[in-house]
């Protein structure tokens, strides 16, 4: 009888347990990081700000989810909490977790309660959307691939704003191992991956032309042009984390925003935007704060990385607290190699008023970015040696070399076949794109009191330019570097390789044919003063060969016997090569000398191939493209075209290896041949060198499809006006990418894509002609679920590809009434859902008011007559019910309460 009782007590106080509930007001903001200590170990700090008023829901100890399937109380590590103004409370809670292995974790904190009255969460009833903070990280392996921190967040996430006037705000991420970081504008979550309910973006309120919210994904930067409406709002920041372009941590920050009626502007600050300086030099300069409010004070602080570095931390000078405007600060760093890193460290300046008497006022922001790079390595000097390899040497000591943090690691060394003179940015250390291939990826190695690199990969005849990189990074357990970062490069230092051997200059098509094609094939001669005829005595033999590029074989063309004398003279040197497939193949030749029967040491001359023109025909164009493998550079390329019967003409010179020849007629014959120039960049050799490749003809032909459409769907889950029984349709509509894409009335229809499991093909339902562009899909199955796509197609029956996907999912609706009259008047006989829409399943008990169990039932319809289970016919009265609903959408159950009136 006793538990009957309390039982009863239980339900009749239900919606009293509510009231508490609503009591319960409490999380305001937060989130979640964490350094690792170990392979497996790491130490995370929870971070919530609270509302002090709400002492009943003050927690001195949370659950913490680790994300492995475990869970820990963690006390708070601040004592009673640190109180803020503003009833704002911060809490702090850290605990120490070692993982089973290595993987990719998201660990958590869920709080059942918000403050009340935010008005774009579950408005006005945000008090009982729960407060979930999540951190999604990888365990790397730190042998390998170094340790993973994630990164901290330096500004304050709760701020206040005036209607009408501009909000700024930047979380100010700062991650210690250099990992990049980008920003992105999420709804706060109630659960992992869950948005809470009814969410808004601030825009949403009251939208209109001036209410507009962006964020900057590089810089974090958070601008509300123009709140319309006062109120609280929350916002989620996800920041991201990549290391070497792969995603390894993101952090979720849910914060508030307090936007206030009130006639006031927010400060101003004045100071760079961005500054890149050589490690070791001293930055400096001046941050101005203002206020156009008379009778203002101002107030400056300033976060970022450089303040918490270890080494040579930045400082601001300043005055203390609130002061009249004009306020003059000054940012001072002394810089070092340790600064050195692959991103920007960044600066928020923050300016506050004292416009509010319960506030600290009204703020603005300004971001400062700042890029420490490598000094470049000093006095490249490069010389020939033994007449078979360069010997590269540059200055000792390197500026960094005494790194205390052991942050530089040594050199790399690039090198280039002509000079390329480069602009050093400033901004941009390596020499990634300028042309230079990397030949030591990285070298300390010392001689004669200066470092140097033998370079032995190198033919005789040739000029090769080098440069050299100072190489910073971290360092994982077993040696391995990430985060690597080149300092600026040195200058280029360039010598030519003694000229022994004969060295081709020209592979020329001079006839294009199937089966009669030609090629003009011409070397130069040994210089004689570089030439050891004591070591190879005469007389000599060249031999020419070659093959094309689908044989493996070289085949011997031709033996040339020469004397001591006639291998310096001023013999012929050109070879015209007929009876070839210039049509359709490239051709590879080299050039061998011999002494007696023994080839010269050096090997052969370096091949060369003819250049071969690609012609790819297109809607009204042609692509072209074409390559050479040769031992010169070539510059530049002259296009040469023929349209139909006609000659050639010069259409365009480029330093490419690619063109794009448009506004050409379909249907018609063009034929193009390239003139490739190029030098060895060494004296005594012919410059420029020219080479001709082969005819290529076609014909231009429509095979570009139209863009692909940009895809809406809609149902009546967002409109339910739409709905009507047992007619489930989504409707869909779409718009052509681009409008240039359909200038000229290419697209003739849309095919409708559509599958209704995740993961599952699309498949064809639909060929809709070109307009309206929407089109309504009726489901047979009770579900909206799926994911549709449309492409478009032309007259020629070219489709757009898929770009992507646009997926739609059921909206659950229960609702139970609370009254029915079993008595045999034939109405409201049976208690039954007033709605039931997408409910897969449900638990229903049902209790009369002494807390015994006399109706349950899995079936969504209910279907109930007033009687027991065991089909007694029950007495008028109240009962009461508890209804776990398993909603068809994925997301769990939905647990109702409530009572029933049960009249005859």
């Amino acid at each position: 009888m006793l538990r009957a009782f309390k039982l009863i007590l239980c339900l009749l106080t239900l919606f009293t347990c509510w009231t508490n509930d609503v009591l319960a007001t409490h999380n305001r903001a937060g989130e979640i990081t964490y350094v690792q200590l170990g392979p497996l170990t790491i130490r995370a700090t929870l971070t919530t700000y609270t509302k002090t008023s709400s002492t009943a829901a003050d927690r001195d100890s949370i659950d913490f989810l680790w994300g492995d399937g475990t869970t820990q109380v963690i006390l708070r590590t601040n004592g009673a909490g640190t109180i803020l103004p503003n009833d704002i409370k911060v809490n702090y809670y850290v605990a120490e977790h070692t993982y089973p292995g290595r993987g990719t974790y998201t660990m958590g904190f869920l709080d059942p309660n918000r403050i009340m009255g935010i008005l774009n969460v579950n408005y006005p009833q945000s008090v009982d959307v729960p407060f979930f903070l999540s951190s999604t990280f990888t365990l790397l392996d730190p042998q390998f691939q170094g340790i993973n921190n994630s990164a901290v967040l330096l500004q304050p996430p709760i701020d206040y704003a005036c209607l009408g006037q501009p909000y700024i705000h930047n979380p100010n991420a700062y991650d210690a191992d250099g990992d990049s970081l980008a920003y992105e504008l999420i709804a706060p979550m109630q659960d992992v991956g869950v948005p809470v309910p009814k969410y808004l973006f601030p825009n949403q309120i009251l939208p209109g032309p001036n209410n507009v919210i962006s964020l900057n994904p590089k810089t974090g930067d958070l601008i509300w042009n123009s709140p319309p409406q006062q109120g609280t709002y929350n916002i989620a920041f996800q920041v991201k984390e990549y290391r070497k372009g792969v995603l390894i941590n993101s952090l979720i920050r849910d914060m508030q925003i307090i936007i206030r009626s009130c006639q006031n502007r927010p400060p101003e600050i004045e100071t760079i935007d961005e500054i890149c300086v050589i490690a070791g030099e001293t930055i400096k300069f001046d941050i101005s704060a203002d206020d156009a409010d008379i009778g203002q004070k101002v107030q400056l602080t300033a976060s970022g990385g450089p303040f918490v570095l270890s080494s040579s931390p930045a400082i601001i000078i300043k005055p203390d607290g609130y002061v009249e405007p004009k306020l003059n600060a000054v940012f001072e760093w002394q810089t070092t190699c340790d600064h050195i890193s692959p991103q920007y460290y960044q600066i928020v300046f923050r300016a506050v008023d004292n416009y509010f008497a319960d506030t600290a006022g009204l703020a603005t922001l300004k971001t400062v970015r700042i890029k420490v790079v490598g000094p470049p390595p000093l006095d490249l000097m490069v010389a020939s040696e033994n007449g078979s390899s360069m010997y590269i040497t540059w200055e000792k000591p390197y500026v960094c070399e005494e790194d205390a943090d052991d942050h530089f690691k040594g050199f790399s060394v690039w090198r280039k076949l002509v000079a390329n003179p480069i602009d050093i940015d400033s901004c941009q250390g390596g020499l990634a794109g300028k042309g230079y291939e990397q030949i030591e990826i990285l070298t300390n190695v010392m001689k004669d009191g200066r470092y140097f690199h033998e370079d032995k990969e190198v033919t005789n005849g040739r000029t090769y330019c080098y440069r050299v990189l100072g190489e910073f990074g971290r360092v994982s357990t077993a040696g391995f570097l990430y985060n690597r970062v080149a300092s600026l490069a040195s200058n280029e230092a360039c010598a030519q390789l003694a000229r022994d051997l004969p060295l081709i200059t020209k592979v020329s098509v001079l006839e294009t044919n199937a089966i009669e094609g030609k090629i003009h094939l011409r070397w130069t001669k040994p210089l004689k003063a570089d030439f050891d005829n004591i070591k190879y005595p005469g007389p000599y033999i060249i031999t020419i060969s070659r093959k094309a590029a689908n044989e493996t074989n070289y085949t011997l063309l031709k033996s040339i016997p020469l004397s001591t004398i006639e291998l310096f003279s001023t013999t012929d040197t050109n070879y015209i090569d007929i009876g070839l497939n210039t049509l359709a193949l490239q051709y590879e030749y080299k050039i061998q000398l011999y002494y007696g029967i023994e080839i010269i040491e050096y090997q052969a001359t370096p091949t060369a191939t003819s250049v071969f023109l690609n012609a790819a025909p297109s809607d009204h164009r042609v692509l072209l493209n074409w390559m050479a493998q040769v031992p010169w550079s070539n510059y530049s390329f002259n296009v040469y075209r023929k349209e139909g019967s006609g000659s050639f003409e010069l259409i365009k010179t480029t330093s490419t290896e690619t063109y794009n020849d448009i506004a050409l007629e379909n249907g018609k014959v063009y034929c193009y041949y390239v003139e490739a120039i190029g030098s060895y960049n060494t004296e005594d050799i012919e410059n420029p060198l020219f080479n001709n490749s082969q005819d290529a003809c076609t014909t231009p032909i429509d095979n570009i499809a139209p863009c692909a459409p940009m895809l809406t769907v809609t149902n009546f889950c967002e409109d339910p006006s739409l709905y009507v029984k047992d007619d489930l349709f989504n409707d869909l509509s779409w718009t052509n990418a681009e409008t240039s894409c359909d200038v000229d009335g290419k697209t003739t229809s849309y095919n409708v894509y559509f599958t209704g499991e995740l993961g599952q093909p699309l498949a064809l339902i639909a060929n809709v002609g070109k307009s309206p562009k929407r089109y309504r899909h009726h489901l047979t199955q009770k579900s909206l679920h799926g994911c549709y796509a449309v492409t478009a197609l032309d007259e020629n029956g070219n489709e757009s590809v898929i770009v992507d996907s646009v997926c739609v999912t059921n909206c659950p609706v229960y609702e139970l009434p609370n009254t029915f009259t079993p008595n045999g008047d034939g109405h409201n006989e049976i208690f039954k859902p007033i709605k039931n829409l997408f409910v897969f399943s449900i638990d229903m008990k049902i209790y009369n008011e002494w807390g015994n169990l006399v109706f349950t039932t899995n079936d969504p319809d209910i279907n109930w007559e007033g009687n027991s289970n065991s089909g007694n016919k029950l007495t008028a009265g109240t009962y009461y019910y508890t209804c776990m609903v398993n909603e068809d959408i994925g997301q769990g159950n939905n647990l109702l309460k409530g009572f029933i009136n049960l009249i005859k």
